[in-house]
């Protein structure tokens, strides 16, 4: 009796938090995956010239290794093997690899006790790219999965990268609306990683995944309450668990020191891969440090430590292109829909620009011993493209040769533009609504960028089809 009574408990505690998630905007979605054996199956991070990360988490005890070999179907070496403990996430580095070269790889797992290995399909991957290569990766904006996504939609997107075979594949935030859970729960939290996992997987068993943090991840110092229990703690250990995001170690380099309960964060990091430098930024951790203000409009911040970072790997960086990424521009024009929208139109504001929102200097009292405002460090470094989402609508600007580019839900029931771009304040530029992807091309003499769009075969029509280009630029070096 106190079993059913238990049992009766769970289901209206489990029914009363999807209706408040359904409240809240989240709703009720269907994993993208699943697997009888693995809660989290092949996702590959961190690639070097020499290494590579698998990252899997098992349903119970299992003992597996990897095998790779540089010819498919053929395994020349392989890992040790590695205990997976029931809901644990096991990262795996297989190392001493071929810069520039693609591997093929498969799991052999079994049970503790028995002596039979059982094996997982094979996939690849490439190691770094030497300068003077040709390669490609996909951006993806806004991830969600919230009221307005549709999940055949969102798993389309995911397909359509996979067939796209890139060397990576960058998220840039938003991704698990963590802050939108009510209750707000450690296994809720979890939940919510895991649904978006079962997405990724789909295409990161072959591409290696980097993930930049929205607001929307609940990784905000505001949040700490010196307990591990809380939003922010959680949104970083579940984002670890499940996601191997870089750390510094010689390949990469980042800003930050470890935090307690989370250590290090892995949450803002450098690269480069091929003629390209990659840089992902973190805007929603550091605060601004008196007397910097830190109140107001001016409260938003990379902080000075990233900031320096970032602007020092700029300036000593000699790659031929250099791609910037974050949720959204820091700083920019306030809205009643939320800060931090829009594009070029409001560029010269706070942090991105130095100016107050009333149109005065506000810089040098704002940041005191910062040399100059985040654009002016990207334009004269010549960064070749910034990467935003925050917007849900492509959008396709240019300013003092650093193109701005926004990108589209992956995931939008909605693909309607409407006058979203309006509201948002965009008043120039390439602007097209839809959803989908940005896949970008690097090659020697210039880098192509394509907007491919998600149609479901239930809304293809004889002028849009699934995997069709809407736009498409090409970038020379600066």
């Amino acid at each position: 009796m106190n079993r059913l009574r238990n049992y009766c408990t769970a289901v209206v505690l489990i029914l009363t938090s999807m209706g408040a998630n359904a409240q809240n905007g989240l709703g009720p979605h269907v994993r993208g995956s699943d697997d009888p054996l693995f809660i989290a199956t092949e996702m590959l991070g961190r690639p070097t010239d020499t290494s590579i990360t698998v990252n899997a988490a098992a349903k119970k005890n299992l003992e597996a290794y990897y095998e790779y070999g540089t010819k498919a179907g053929t395994y020349t070496g392989k890992t040790d093997i590695v205990l997976f403990q029931a809901n644990a996430g096991v990262n795996v580095e297989i190392s001493k690899l071929k810069p520039n070269t693609r591997y093929f790889y498969r799991m052999r797992y079994r049970e503790p006790g028995t002596t039979v290995f059982s094996s997982r399909p094979e996939y690849s991957f490439m190691t770094q790219r030497t300068p003077g290569s040709t390669f490609t990766f996909v951006v993806s904006f806004d991830d969600h999965l919230d009221d307005n996504s549709d999940d055949a939609t969102m798993k389309l997107t995911m397909q359509n990268i996979a067939a796209e075979r890139p060397d990576f594949y960058l998220s840039v935030g938003d991704n698990f609306f963590t802050d939108k859970l009510n209750p707000v729960t450690g296994p809720a939290v979890e939940d919510r990683v895991q649904l978006l996992r079962s997405y990724y997987q789909l295409m990161n068993h072959s591409t290696s995944m980097f993930l930049t943090l929205g607001g929307h991840e609940g990784e905000n110092p505001g949040r700490l309450n010196g307990t591990p229990n809380n939003l922010a703690v959680w949104g970083t250990q579940y984002r670890k668990k499940y996601i191997p995001n870089p750390e510094p170690n010689g390949f990469y380099t980042a800003s930050g020191k470890p935090e307690p309960f989370m250590g290090l964060r892995q949450s803002n990091y450098a690269w480069t891969w091929g003629d390209a430098l990659f840089i992902v930024l973190d805007p929603y951790w550091n605060k601004p440090v008196a007397p910097e203000i830190g109140s107001g409009d001016w409260g938003f911040s990379l902080g000075r430590e990233q900031y320096e970072w970032m602007k020092k790997t700029l300036e000593t960086s000699k790659a031929k292109y250099k791609f910037v990424f974050a949720h959204s521009l820091i700083g920019g024009q306030k809205l009643p829909s939320g800060g931090a929208r829009g594009g070029i139109e409001g560029m010269k504001l706070l942090e991105m620009g130095g100016y107050n929102t009333d149109g005065t200097w506000g810089w040098d009292k704002a940041r005191p011993g910062w040399s100059k405002p985040i654009h002016n460090v990207l334009a004269d470094n010549k960064t070749t493209i910034f990467f935003k989402g925050h917007d849900h609508t492509y959008v396709k600007q240019e300013l003092d040769g650093v193109i701005y580019q926004t990108g589209p839900q992956p995931s939008a029931s909605n693909v309607e533009l409407n006058d979203r771009a309006r509201i948002y304040n965009y008043e120039s530029g390439t602007v097209k609504g839809g959803t989908g992807y940005a896949r970008v091309t690097v090659s020697p003499e210039n880098v192509k960028v394509e907007y491919v769009e998600t149609w479901l075969p239930a809304k293809e029509t004889n002028t849009r089809k699934n995997r069709m280009i809407a736009d498409s630029y090409t970038v020379k070096p600066r």
